[in-house]
């Protein structure tokens, strides 16, 4: 220790030794910086421009703290040279073997061998500038400080890479730096304390091949100039990137709170909703509720009012005085029927609704079920001057369902047809298998609607003619509630129609309700 510190203070220029100092500081806390920047903190990624320029930062500022030292030594005033290619050289090594140092620590993560192979660069950098050098003297090595020499750089290099992997921020880049002036300045001091020049003026160094000291200081500010500025363009863009992480944050910060503010609308929108669907659906239960009681309540009345003019038709209990009475009475009777009809609409339509009308199924004859609607229907047709034509296939199956409801949907589309269809029209009723589907249509010649009128025709309570005084009388449930009755069967109802053309409606019933009837003997 106290040879390193006499060849320090009696060998070397202490100004020259202090800036050496300078110089292997800057560097090497530059060097460091530009490394935190190789790797992506987020995603771990590695960016090779910024490991080549670390590496040649720290190449350079070992060589340079090297050559300014050398630059220091004076030893006995003798004519110290360099050799331009050993001097080039020993830069490059410098160089390459620091990127494989540090190459070592981001991309196997092993500080410790990173940085060992970092003290070899310093080694042999400092070696190879040692053979460069040329004067009229011999060269005495003490091999126990040489070893101690590359021991040092390595141990130290390997500290400081550590230091610095295991730190976070400027802070370990200080730390880091701390510990690697020790490993280049106490590897070159260590090795330059087992070196004994012996003046020998048989010796004669060359002109032409060797570099004078004066051209080595300028090849040293060429290198600090680099570090300088390879520290300054890591500064501007370090400084840059910060300024865009800020940007990045606070536009990532506004945008955090419009979401959190849009989360907070779409939430209260959200529950508006949520109590709004409640309340439609405890309305629209009332509503069947109620409508379900009021069918029940006044089916009652509805019955004995029918009973009790059929009673009075019949004339049961003698004749009626006035002729006139028995149209009164005719009238009671078709108007009784017709409004028990239609609360026996309301009243299924709130089954529905509720979830409670179930279907009684059986084996039916279609075909009679058929001419039975057809039966049910002449009187109004005859009354309204329409014809009634049949198109239906002779090999029908048995269908399985409800034979009421197969027969309400036929005669709820019957006499649509009937009603709206004009005196001298024709309503015709198809049925037929196909594709292993049994479907019924029912065309007419009547009115028709228009195509964009045809989804309102199918909403419940829908009117296409809503003045009080329309034509043509009902409550809009007829094709709704023959539409949900075609769906409990599993089957479907269409509707094609034209304005002053006519109109044709669709029931198909699915293939797995058809039972095939066995072959005649």
């Amino acid at each position: 220790m106290i040879k390193v510190l006499n060849c320090i203070t009696g060998q070397h220029s202490i100004a020259l030794v202090l800036l050496a100092a300078a110089v292997c500081a800057f560097g090497s806390f530059t060097a460091l910086s530009l490394l935190a920047r190789a790797r992506d903190k987020k995603t771990s990624e590695i960016d090779g421009r910024w490991l080549v320029a670390a590496s040649a930062v720290a190449g350079a500022a070992v060589w340079s703290t090297h050559f300014v030292a050398m630059l220091a030594y004076d030893p006995s005033s003798l004519q110290l040279g360099y050799d331009f290619g050993l001097t080039i050289l020993s830069i490059a090594i410098a160089m390459i073997v620091t990127f494989a140092g540090f190459s070592i620590v981001l991309y196997m993560r092993d500080a410790l061998l990173g940085g060992a192979v970092f003290g070899v660069a310093i080694a042999t950098m400092h070696f190879t500038g040692m053979a460069a050098l040329s004067a009229p003297a011999t060269f005495d090595w003490d091999l126990v400080y040489v070893v101690a020499s590359i021991v040092i750089g390595m141990v130290f290099g390997a500290l400081a890479l550590r230091v610095f992997a295991n730190g976070r921020g400027w802070r370990a880049a200080l730390n880091g730096t701390n510990v690697m002036c020790l490993a280049i300045a106490g590897m070159h001091f260590t090795a330059m304390s087992a070196l004994t020049l012996v003046p020998d003026p048989v010796i004669i160094v060359p002109d032409d091949s060797v570099m004078a000291p004066a051209w080595l200081a300028v090849t040293v500010a060429a290198v600090m100039g680099m570090i300088i500025i390879l520290g300054l363009v890591a500064a501007v863009t370090d400084h840059h990137l910060a300024s865009r992480t800020v940007q990045e944050a606070e536009r990532l910060r506004a945008h955090v709170a419009e979401l959190e503010a849009t989360k907070q609308e779409l939430q209260a929108t959200a529950d508006n909703l949520t109590r709004a669907l409640d309340a439609a659906a405890a309305a629209s239960q009332a509503k069947s509720q109620f409508l379900a009681t009021m069918s029940h309540e006044l089916r009652t009345p509805l019955n004995a009012i029918i009973g009790f003019s059929e009673l009075l038709k019949g004339e049961l209990f003698g004749p009626i005085g006035d002729a006139r009475y028995k149209g009164y009475v005719n009238d009671v009777h078709r108007s009784g029927k017709h409004l028990l009809a239609l609360v026996n609409d309301v009243l299924d339509f709130s089954k529905i609704d509720a979830g409670h009308l179930t279907l009684q199924e059986d084996q039916i004859e279609i075909r009679e079920t058929l001419a039975t609607s057809l039966r049910m229907v002449a009187g109004q047709a005859d009354s309204n001057g329409v014809a009634i034509e049949q198109e239906i296939a002779r090999d029908l199956p048995i269908l399985r369902a409800d034979e009421r409801r197969v027969r309400q949907i036929l005669l709820n589309l019957l006499s649509n047809a009937v009603k709206f269809t004009p005196r001298g029209g024709t309503v015709r009723l198809i049925a037929f298998v196909d594709e292993r589907e049994f479907v019924v249509q029912v065309a007419d010649t009547g009115i028709g609607m228009a195509k964009e009128d045809i989804p309102r025709a199918l909403e419940r309570f829908g009117q296409l003619d809503s003045d009080l005084n329309r034509k043509y009388e009902g409550t809009g449930l007829g094709l709704p509630l023959t539409k949900k009755l075609a769906e409990l069967h599993g089957g479907r109802l269409e509707i094609e129609s034209e304005l002053c053309v006519g109109t044709k409606v669709t029931v198909a019933f699915p293939a797995e309700r058809l039972i095939e009837q066995p072959a005649a003997a």
